[in-house]
């Protein structure tokens, strides 16, 4: 990880990773569920910039988050930042010691109905990867 990259303001075309972290956040098909995109009770919504990250850094930060959580890494659902932006969220950085590229979505309305929509127009836009075996 670049130090300090993850500071910069987030683009509309950057890359964002919400990591899996539930096995029936993903349908057979492989496309993502609205679930993991659901800023739940906070009304943030935590996920991972790529920026200067290459692909094994990338799921280091997501076996990161997964074991903070004690829970299994299914995969991550990618999808750019623009896609928050449309639905008048924004995506703040807000690096931890852990997680330098970690950012939050904020700005979700407080009504759940108003979350789930934007969650299922998010959704849609994702790329489910699943997590490597080696």
């Amino acid at each position: 990880m670049i130090a300090g990259i993850g500071t910069k303001p987030v683009a509309d075309e950057e890359r964002l990773a919400r990591f899996i972290l539930r096995r029936e956040h993903v349908r057979a098909d492989g496309t993502v569920k609205p679930d993991p995109f659901m800023p739940y009770k906070w009304v943030e919504l935590s996920v991972t910039r790529h920026l200067g990250l290459d692909e094994r850094q990338l799921w280091d930060a997501g076996r990161g988050v997964a074991e903070e959580t004690k829970t299994t890494l299914y995969g991550r659902a990618d999808v750019e930042a623009a896609s928050f932006i449309r639905q008048r969220l924004r995506v703040l950085p807000r690096p931890l010691p852990q997680n330098p590229n970690h950012a939050d979505v904020v700005d979700w309305p407080a009504d759940k109905a108003a979350q789930k929509e934007i969650a299922l127009l998010v959704a849609r836009e994702a790329i489910f990867r699943s997590t490597p075996t080696s």
